[in-house]
Formats: C-alpha cells, sequence, structure tokens
C-alpha cells in the first residue's frame, strides 16, 4: 500500500534538494533519479525553464511524497522502481525522485518543478488531480502486488457548497440586467463576489468563508468573459438570455480542470455577424449599443455590429420562420 501526499513547499527550492537528496537516507545516493533532469544541477534546471517561460513567480515546486507499508515487505530499490514509473504520470515536468531507506517505512520524495519545460504550463493542484494521482499510484501498487488505498471518486470530491454556489449565481444571472445588480443580489444571500477589471476571473466567497474563482466552477455562463458579454447585452431583458441559460455546458477531460470557450465563441460569431440588408431592416438608435459598451467589447478582441447585435436579439415568429433564431 503507498499513500500520497502532497506536502505544503515552506521549504526554499534551493534547500529541498540536499534534504531529499541526502546520502545517508538514499543508500549513498544510489537511489535518486531524474526525470528530464539530472538530480546534481536540478535546481539550475528548475530555474532554467522558469526564466525560458517567463514564470519565476509564485509556487516554485511541488513535493509529493510516495509512502508504502511495512506489511508490504517492499525493498528499496523496488520502492524507488515504483517512485520512478510514478513520475511519469506528470509528462513534461522535471523531476527529482528520492527514496529514503532510513526509517521503518520506505518512502520516496518527489521534487517536480512547477512549469512543463515541453509547453511552459505550471501545474495547478487540486483535489480532483490528487484523487487521479492516488489512483495512479494505487495501479502501479496492483502491478507490483501490493495492497492498495481507499481514493474518492469525483463525485465524493464534488463538494456541496460548490453546487450551491453554482445554482445561486446562475438563478441570479438569470433574473439581473448588469454587472452591478449581479453583484448587489449576489451579497444580499451572502456571497461576495470580487469582479475587478484588471483581474482574469471572478472570485466567490460563500457565506461560510469558501472561496472559489470562475474557472472552477465548471459552468461556462458564470465565466467571467461570458458574462461581461451576457451583461453588455442586457443581461435577462437580452434576445440572448434563454438561450444563455439553456447553453449546456460540454463535458471535460477529468485531467482538465477548466471549462470551454464553447460558449464564447458563440457568442463572439454573433456579434461578429453582419446580417443581410434585405433579411432586416436596420434598428433605429436607441436599440444600438452604447459607445462605452462597444468600445469594452472590442477591448476583448470582438468586433461589434450593433445591427447584428439586434438581428440576433430579437425574438419574433417572422425571424424564426426565416431561420435566422439560433439556438445552442
Amino acid at each position: 500500500m503507498a499513500i500520497v501526499k502532497f506536502v505544503t513547499a515552506q521549504c526554499p527550492m534551493n534547500n529541498i534538494f540536499p534534504y531529499v537528496m541526502n546520502r545517508e537516507k538514499t543508500d549513498g545516493g544510489i537511489l535518486v533519479s531524474g526525470i528530464h533532469c539530472m538530480p546534481e544541477t536540478a535546481l539550475n534546471e528548475f530555474r532554467f525553464t522558469k526564466n525560458k517561460f517567463g514564470k519565476t513567480d509564485g509556487r516554485q515546486y511541488y513535493h509529493i511524497v510516495q509512502s508504502f507499508s511495512p506489511d508490504d515487505n517492499l525493498d528499496a530499490e523496488t520502492a524507488h522502481e515504483i517512485g520512478m514509473k510514478f513520475a511519469e504520470f506528470f509528462p513534461g515536468y522535471q523531476i527529482v525522485i528520492a527514496s529514503h531507506c532510513n526509517t521503518s517505512h520506505l518512502h520516496n520524495h518527489i521534487i517536480m518543478n512547477s512549469v512543463n519545460m515541453e509547453n511552459g504550463k505550471k501545474f495547478h493542484q487540486t483535489a480532483r488531480e490528487l484523487a487521479r494521482v492516488k489512483e495512479y499510484s494505487n495501479q502501479l501498487c496492483q502491478e507490483y502486488g501490493l495492497s492498495v488505498t481507499e481514493v474518492k471518486s469525483s463525485a465524493q470530491l464534488y463538494h456541496k457548497w460548490k453546487d450551491m454556489l453554482i445554482r445561486k449565481a446562475f438563478s441570479i444571472a438569470n433574473r439581473t440586467r448588469s454587472k452591478e445588480e449581479f453583484i448587489w443580489e449576489m451579497e444580499m444571500h451572502g456571497y461576495k463576489v470580487d469582479w475587478k477589471k484588471d483581474h482574469k476571473y471572478i472570485t466567490f466567497t460563500t457565506p461560510d468563508g469558501h472561496k472559489c474563482r470562475d474557472n472552477k466552477l465548471f459552468a461556462e455562463q458564470l465565466l467571467k468573459k461570458n458574462l461581461e458579454i451576457y451583461f453588455a447585452l442586457g443581461g435577462c431583458d437580452s434576445g440572448l438570455a434563454d438561450q444563455y441559460k439553456r447553453y449546456v455546458n460540454h463535458s471535460q477531460p477529468e485531467h482538465n480542470c477548466t471549462v470551454g470557450d464553447g460558449l464564447f465563441n458563440l457568442l463572439k460569431n454573433l456579434l461578429e455577424s453582419i446580417p443581410y440588408e434585405e433579411r432586416f431592416t436596420p434598428p433605429v438608435e436607441d436599440h444600438q449599443l452604447d459607445k462605452m459598451t462597444v468600445m469594452m467589447l472590442e477591448s476583448m478582441g470582438i468586433k461589434v455590429e450593433p445591427k447584428a447585435v439586434f438581428h440576433y436579439s430579437a425574438n419574433n415568429p417572422q425571424e424564426e420562420e426565416q431561420g435566422h433564431w439560433l439556438w445552442w
């Protein structure tokens, strides 16, 4: 049986390598290996990757401990071999594996660079990711005839407070006309909404103190970029409100921790569309988007044609007969 834990990385990166690679704990250094790096130069190689992609701030590394039960009668060399295979779960990341055999239970220390050397992406530890890591460790244990630990399913890891947050935010978005109304009503129900222009994400705080970014709710309707377009068009007063409400989020692979861009791209395409003149009489000034809204949308990389906005926002039988009413 192997217990897997992500250890809080409090130790500076230049100190963690001497600790895990201690020769007295690793059979004279024999039980130390590297993936995509040399253990002796891992510190400099980690830093080189961070500098290459311009990601030198934030989390510097991840420290994972894989501990084996004494009841499994495992030898140090096999424990290290399992640790090497376990590290393959993180493709593209530079990793040092050090097996400690100086205690009653064998355990592997896995030090992983937070930045992927192939694509520059930073690794993000989540409850779902931890469950997948434990499941993979269990698979390796089974291959070696070892006992396994119980791993909670993704459904068990999905917290009730998050489900309540999604339901409340979704419900309020569907009955408010603006960002200000949305934030005010959320706060009336005890939810704080940190929605700043210069921040990439919206951060929600539940009445009992749980915090969550919009991209961790797995609901495209609640992403900042989509809510900005939705409220720019008038929110619940827009003809797009029904479709926005009925939009079905595409299921994501378990390893993907963010939602897709399906809804955003769909809204973007609508705003960029220009209707045929023979199909539609351009709206009067009152129906067109105000200058500030147009500037805001175009700052998001969306070229806005006010006629198209009105065209696709109108909900009437004649338009539906002509096939202009879009469903998704």
